[in-house]
């Protein structure tokens, strides 16, 4: 999802580290991801309860921004967004990844199959346009599609913005707290300098998502996406979307919760990170690689690509 895909080693350290939100009541309902240890958890997609920011979280924010030349009032406003709020629990989930099993086999199978070829009925002006335009192949952009976000169906219900802020919240007011939940673990160091790394990711995706806001004129505070940020049907983190993102027209802002855009975005991106005809199979993986870094992720795309090439939509 345009995106460095996280680790799934460390379950034994995750679950010792949300026993105490599962039972204490501060997960109200069950997590949003996109790579599910069960598929009800990765296509429900339900979101994960917050609260909204307190004045001296909102200060620190302000205080982050404001050093990069912000206006102080626009920074207030962003961050008083009763959309935005502060949500640990996705903190967790992204400095101590759970072990999702990322099962990629079920869009393989027939039934996923036949759902991506009745897309492929559906969206095809628009995929053959953006096929001849870009040189991609259609099946590969299709593949993206069906296994990102199910074909559209499942674009996350995390509120994006709050995902990157309450990374930095962490890591500036909390991080003392978060240590402390982390005594005994023989992996703290680790997971400090992953909250650490997180946290410059996070502003600059934050960043990313104030420029959309300000020069795209995009209501930010209200994206939802995956736990990891990633939104739309591309599913795009902000600095993808400002650098990737495509629209049928020049003249429009590109929406990636708009099927033709996200078509057009997906092979915008493969484009541009090496995409075009003639590749090798090993070729072919390497970009899609930048597009999720995860061996099975590129495996799949390729094998659901595979199938709809052997029977294409007529």
């Amino acid at each position: 999802m345009c995106r460095h895909a996280s680790s799934f080693k460390y379950k034994q350290s995750y679950t010792t580290m949300t026993k105490n939100y599962f039972f204490s009541g501060c997960l109200k309902i069950p997590i949003c991801c996109i790579a599910a240890l069960l598929a009800v958890i990765l296509y429900a997609a339900p979101s994960l309860a917050g609260r909204a920011f307190n004045d001296a979280e909102i200060k620190a924010l302000v205080e982050i921004y404001a050093s990069d030349g912000y206006d102080r009032a626009y920074l207030k406003k962003i961050c008083s967004d009763p959309r935005v709020t502060y949500v640990p629990t996705l903190v967790r989930m992204l400095v101590i990844p759970p072990d999702f099993s990322a099962n990629y086999e079920r869009f393989t199978k027939k039934a996923e199959i036949d759902r991506a070829r009745a897309f492929c009925t559906t969206w095809q002006a628009s995929l053959k346009t953006t096929a001849d335009t870009y040189g991609v192949d259609q099946s590969v952009i299709v593949a993206i599609v069906l296994i990102e976000t199910s074909l559209g169906k499942n674009v996350g219900r995390s509120p994006v913005l709050s995902v990157f802020a309450s990374l930095l919240l962490e890591n500036s007011l909390y991080r003392d707290a978060f240590a402390r939940q982390l005594d005994g673990n023989d992996r703290k160091d680790h997971y400090l300098k992953r909250l650490d790394d997180k946290a410059a990711w996070a502003r600059v995706q934050l960043d990313a998502l104030m420029t959309m806001n300000i020069k795209k004129t995009i209501d930010v505070c209200g994206i939802r996406g995956s736990y990891a940020g990633a939104f739309g049907i591309a599913q795009f983190l902000p600095t993808s979307y400002l650098n990737w993102a495509k629209s049928e027209t020049d003249e429009r802002t590109p929406d990636l919760f708009y099927m033709p855009d996200a078509i057009i975005s997906v092979a915008n991106f493969l484009k541009e990170h090496g995409w075009k005809p003639g590749l090798t199979d090993e070729e072919k993986r390497a970009v899609i690689w930048h597009y999720n870094r995860s061996s099975v992720y590129v495996d799949t795309v390729i094998a659901v690509a595979g199938q709809l090439k052997a029977n294409p939509v007529q």
